[in-house]
């Protein structure tokens, strides 16, 4: 594995985006009113109110979209399950370094409920976006406002085994997965070796410090875009 080749993006290393820029990314990406509160399978989508204090520090605004799945871990509790995620002002922000540093081609793991497509859409820089997604069922609620998008390829499958045609490149990859389990890093770990050759910068939700500072140290030459 060559370290120069080894380029990551750390969703809490923020580049030096300024208060506008960043309002401009969250609204971009925000999930629409279009996209209904609605169960189907074991998903769930919710449109909750958020209070005052709750709006001001953590949301963002009046209200927010969550998206829950029934899982193991909630499969004998009452509700609609675990939150997978949300478009609060404080889960969006961890997606700021894709936004902020993304242009050309550029290979998203995950729809889930569409908010980082949402904001990479809102750059011109960006010229197409491909998102891998497991769940069917995702694409066709969640997926269905992107359909038609000359900029956005929504392609069925597992990410880590999904068969891209010979010499599939992008620019900039951003790894955004749900797991039921409890090794969600190891996988974004294993699609970050996965796409080494074929994405110029990665990036992933939520890496660990702790990973962090091994990776700065075993690829001191690679580019940590901060």
């Amino acid at each position: 594995m060559s370290a120069s080749l080894f380029h990551i993006t750390f969703a809490d290393d923020v580049p030096g985006a300024g208060a506008r820029t960043r309002k401009f990314y969250l609204d971009a990406a925000r999930v629409p009113l279009s996209l209904q509160p609605q169960t189907f399978g074991l998903w769930t989508i919710q449109r909750l109110p958020a209070n005052e204090l709750v709006a001001a520090v953590r949301v963002g605004r009046s209200s927010y979209t969550l998206l829950r799945r029934v899982s193991m871990r909630t499969l004998h509790h009452d509700g609609p399950g675990e939150v997978v995620m949300e478009d609060s002002r404080e889960e969006l922000m961890r997606h700021m370094p894709i936004w902020m540093a993304a242009r050309g081609r550029v290979l998203i793991t995950g729809l889930g409920l569409g908010c980082v497509v949402r904001g990479l859409l809102a750059k011109p820089q960006v010229t197409h976006i491909d998102v891998v997604e497991l769940d069917p069922s995702i694409i066709r609620i969640c997926g269905a406002e992107f359909m038609g998008n000359p900029r956005v390829t929504l392609h069925h499958g597992d990410a880590e085994f999904y068969r891209w045609p010979r010499g599939t490149r992008w620019d900039f990859a951003w790894h955004d997965l749900w797991t039921d389990d409890e090794h969600l890093q190891k996988l974004h770990f294993r699609l970050f070796a996965r796409f080494m050759d074929q994405v110029g910068h990665q990036g992933a939700w939520g890496f660990p410090r702790e990973i962090k500072r091994v990776l700065r140290r075993k690829f001191p030459n690679g580019c940590f875009l901060n």
